[in-house]
């Protein structure tokens, strides 16, 4: 198994520190808004590298992924407003009212696309003991100081500042990352304490009076706690190598004088039609209105094919050859259970061997699920020519069956393998999504109610709106 290290820019064999059990940790969410796609993009990426370490590797997975809820400040700089104490005072609400009702959207989002829990999801604000601990050790070790409340990081001490991302000192301009902050003895310096600002809700004692803990030393404190000074994969965005990650590094070679991470694993990042998602530009997507427009399943399959550390391209089009795909697989099983014959098939099962040899040497190659799927769509062309000819036997659609439940453990997706999903499941669906549609065509919400129509075509069903304002529907 060979990964791409964002550390040392190459594929690297993975070795875990423990011979059968990997630590991992992802940077969660930040809840001040509604999960959106760049989220689930991110966590549906290192659920199936962890889904895969399990059911193929057999690996113990340990997975820890934190929830932000304090910290957080906005444009990620030292000074300003904490996002989500702005966020609740446009809403009105208490910060950790805000914080609640976005967490439990955060699960039922990340629920619905199929992600599995992590072992643990610890929240900053249940760990302000042990961050202020970890901030006065670096005081201590000569690492940090503290002028008028707030505590920086003095990166002139990080002998190896910018490892991760090539930003080291000597590269970067006074002022070029973040607000010149006068009280700072070098500009690059990050803070991880903050002087809590007049009127604000998250705040705590300390030892440099009332504040709250820099974003960075959080992940820094929480990571550690339940993995280890070091431990095998951090995981996150692309976009927080730096300052982000390249500040985790800092604090924890001023804590322990330890490289905390033996593999950086970095997603790519997500575009919509090309353009970076941006609520001023309006194709803002939430998970919500993304499931509601494509399907939590169609959604999934195709962010899971994609690349972990490639960019990607959210548009409808790709969506629905993604869902295309999906289709074709599922007929091929829908043939198979129906044409079996009597005589075993060694020819098909020779490409079930193949396709598990070729699947698995994808996956192993830094987790190419585009290649791993392709090796099944093959399989899927070349299995139908049999399957039509009914020249096979209940053994081969056993073996087949088995192998596709295995894959499913990490793409999850196929739930037409699945025996406890109802016969009608299809129709069911079918029969929610006209629901919905006539809703949208009472309001006339003429745009939704067509998107709605592509979901109802992509699973096979034509629908025939009727003079009396009902809709009929026929299953293919």
């Amino acid at each position: 198994m060979k990964l791409y290290n964002t550390l040392t820019r190459q594929k690297e064999e993975f070795k875990p520190i423990n011979k059968d059990r990997v630590n991992m940790y992802v940077c969660g969410v930040t809840v001040y808004a509604p999960l959106h796609m760049g989220h689930i993009r991110t966590y549906i990426a290192y659920d199936v590298m962890a889904e895969y370490f399990k059911n193929f590797l057999n690996y113990n997975v340990f997975y820890v992924r934190n929830i932000t809820d304090v910290g957080s400040v906005v444009g990620d700089a030292d000074q300003g407003e904490d996002k989500i104490e702005l966020k609740a005072k446009e809403e009105r609400l208490h910060p950790l009212e805000l914080v609640d009702r976005n967490i439990k959207g955060m699960w039922e989002g990340l629920d619905a696309v199929r992600c599995a829990r992590p072992n643990i999801s610890p929240r900053a604000t249940m760990h302000i003991v042990e961050i202020i601990e970890a901030v006065q050790k670096m005081i201590d070790r000569g690492f940090a100081y503290e002028i008028d409340g707030d505590v920086y990081c003095d990166v002139s001490k990080i002998k190896n500042y910018g490892i991760l991302s090539g930003n080291t000192l000597d590269k970067l301009e006074a002022g070029a990352r973040l607000d010149i902050d006068d009280k700072k003895h070098n500009p690059n310096d990050f803070a991880v304490w903050k002087k809590a600002r007049s009127g604000s809700v998250l705040k705590w004692n300390s030892p440099w009076g009332l504040g709250y803990p820099g974003w960075h030393i959080e992940c820094t404190v929480m990571s550690t706690k339940y993995l280890g000074q070091t431990f095998d994969i951090h995981g996150g965005g692309r976009e927080l190598a730096f300052p982000h990650h390249e500040n985790e590094i800092a604090q924890s070679y001023a804590l322990n004088g330890t490289q905390p991470v033996n593999y950086w694993a970095h997603t790519g990042m997500l575009t919509i039609n090309g353009v970076k998602m941006s609520k001023s530009l309006g194709n803002y997507i939430t998970v919500e209105d993304a499931i509601n427009k494509w399907g939590a399943v169609n959604l999934r399959w195709f962010l899971a094919g994609s690349k972990y550390n490639s960019p990607v391209n959210i548009a409808d089009e790709s969506i629905e050859a993604s869902n295309a795909g999906l289709g074709r697989i599922e007929n091929m099983f829908f043939n198979l259970k129906k044409n079996v014959g009597n005589v075993y098939n060694e020819e098909l099962s020779q490409y079930l061997d193949d396709l598990a040899a070729n699947f698995k040497n994808e996956m192993d190659d830094d987790l190419n699920t585009p290649n791993a799927i392709a090796a099944i769509y093959d399989f899927v062309k070349q299995a139908n020519i049999i399957i039509a000819s009914g020249n096979y036997n209940k053994q081969n659609v056993e073996e087949i069956i088995g192998y596709f439940k295995l894959v499913d453990k990490v793409f999850k997706c196929f739930d037409f393998l699945n025996d406890n999903v109802k016969t009608n499941n299809k129709e069911e669906q079918v029969k929610q999504l006209i629901e919905k549609r006539n809703e949208f065509r009472k309001n006339k919400d003429y745009k939704s109610a067509d998107e709605i129509k592509q979901q109802i075509l992509a699973l096979g069903a034509e629908i025939f709106d009727n003079k009396d304002g009902t809709t009929s529907y026929k299953l293919k």
